[in-house]
């Protein structure tokens, strides 16, 4: 029995059969009543998941409608003008539009803070106005592809974390790639966050609606993880050994969590959070607090990464 979701409601629907290898199944009067159908019209099924169906009216998936947020920054700071476009941003807002009588003299800024977003684009501009559309293509969008792209800036920042405890000047180069993770946590956080709502980017992203929560969890860790990497590649000038073994500790840690996240390995996932003792241990020998702190967030967001493979194993059983 397959059943169809009106607003909030769920309808059961028996099977017909009607031949040989096909079934039908009837559908709402309200719903072909508010899509303006009628005998005779196209329309579309595509599988959602193993156990559902998405019915749509056009063969291309439904995503999101277009929405539109105009942003005052008249009397504001520029932190509170760059969490305003952010949020926006999230929200899954197409175009975004900032006014105000002082823009002129902050376009600089606010065009810094739009090249932080993935596919947002100025199309308009004016001394009192500056808009900007997004330009992002679904159709180029992977959910897997983009988390693997964070993982390997990551294990690179990582890397060169440990060389800088040899005293290589990498900290600024660390610091650029911890911006390319910024713009993808956005980019996924956005996606993520729609498709809680619409069941269409869902699936355009290839993913079930009780996934989503897990992968966003996913994509905060990794984008904390790359700024403490940078935190703490600052302080790689001191030289300190302790340091740099236990880096070297985190390294093949966090190697093993994203093994286990795209082998969907739940025992090797659990061998990362018991090592938590042994980095604890090693802790207690860092002359330095600052870097102490820093190695102790970076354990426990590796762990969390972990923990998400270890969930998604015990909602499967």
């Amino acid at each position: 029995m397959y059943l169809t979701r009106e607003g909030d409601r769920m309808e059961p629907r028996k099977l017909v059969k009607a031949g040989q290898t096909s079934h039908t199944i009837s559908l709402p009067k309200e719903w072909i009543t508010k899509n303006n159908l009628k005998k005779g019209d196209t329309i579309y099924v595509s599988n959602k998941s193993d156990n559902e169906l998405l019915i749509t009216t056009s063969s291309e998936q439904k995503i999101s409608e277009k929405k539109e947020k105009t942003i005052n920054i008249d009397g504001k700071e520029m932190d509170t003008i760059q969490r305003d476009i952010t949020s926006a941003y999230l929200n899954n807002y197409n175009t975004i539009t900032l006014i105000g009588n002082n823009i002129t003299h902050k376009t600089k800024e606010i065009r810094k803070i739009l090249h932080d977003f993935v596919a947002l684009e100025i199309s308009e501009q004016t001394p009192m106005r500056i808009v900007a559309k997004d330009l992002l293509n679904l159709q180029e969008i992977s959910l897997s592809k983009t988390i693997n792209r964070m993982d390997l800036i990551i294990r690179t920042m990582i890397t060169d974390t440990i060389s800088s405890f040899e005293g290589k000047e990498l900290h600024e180069s660390i610091q650029y790639r911890d911006y390319d993770v910024n713009r993808l946590y956005f980019l996924l956080s956005r996606l993520l966050k729609g498709s809680l709502q619409d069941p269409g980017l869902a699936g355009q992203l290839g993913i079930k609606k009780d996934e989503v929560l897990s992968y966003w969890y996913l994509v905060v860790n990794l984008e904390n993880l790359a700024d403490y990497i940078k935190n703490i590649s600052e302080t790689g000038k001191t030289k300190d050994k302790q340091a740099k073994k236990i880096i070297e500790i985190l390294q093949r840690n966090y190697l093993d969590t994203m093994k286990a996240h795209y082998n969907k390995d739940r025992v090797l996932a659990d061998s990362v959070v018991k090592k938590r003792i042994e980095i604890q241990e090693e802790c207690e020998r860092l002359k330095n607090p600052e870097i102490n702190a820093v190695v102790k967030a970076i354990t426990t967001t590796i762990n969390n990464i972990a923990k998400t493979v270890i969930d998604a194993e015990e909602n499967k059983e």
